[in-house]
């Protein structure tokens, strides 16, 4: 990914916008629902989370990993969230 990236807080639901930050929380949800693995990403102004649909575990996404995510960003539940991004770990 060769984007600039948008500071987390200057971003708007509903833009393309490229993200770099370290990953600060993962939620795995049970194996009993289906396969979503979300990554809380905090850049220092902000945070969103990154949601991979379908799946469980990727890797080199986990705690303290520096990430660069790009995607379409929502707004759910008072949250901003990118789903399924393009990602990079840096």
């Amino acid at each position: 990914m060769s984007a600039v990236a948008t500071p987390i807080r200057e971003l708007n639901a509903r833009e393309m916008a490229t993200v770099e930050g370290r990953v600060v929380a993962i939620t795995v949800e049970p194996h009993d629902a289906a396969p979503r693995l979300t990554a809380r990403i905090d850049d220092g102004t902000g945070r969103i989370d990154a949601v991979f649909m379908g799946r469980r575990s990727i890797a080199g996404i986990e705690p303290g990993a520096r990430v660069s995510v790009a995607g379409r960003v929502c707004e759910a539940d008072a949250a901003l969230r990118l789903f399924n991004p393009r990602f990079e770990i840096r």
